[in-house]
């Protein structure tokens, strides 16, 4: 109940901030493809964070129209 609260208080429907475009939406999902590899090829394990920028990856490929074949296969 009580964070009902704060989320209805501190979110209005007439809020200035407007979505991002596709071309910031695309740098991101090319940075994140990135980060993953990278994170990849580390001898280190990195489950937590690999687990964390692919659910982000996954979430930016569906915002640009991407199947998760062509998601996964960018990833890796």
């Amino acid at each position: 109940m009580e964070q009902k609260k704060i989320i209805s208080s501190s979110y209005t429907s007439d809020s200035k901030e407007k979505p991002r475009s596709i071309a910031e939406i695309t740098a991101r999902y090319n940075l994140s493809c990135q980060k993953y590899k990278e994170l990849k090829a580390a001898k280190a394990e990195f489950r937590e964070q690999k687990v964390m920028v692919y659910a982000e990856l996954k979430v930016l490929g569906w915002a640009l129209g991407k199947s998760d074949q062509t998601i996964s296969k960018d990833a890796n």
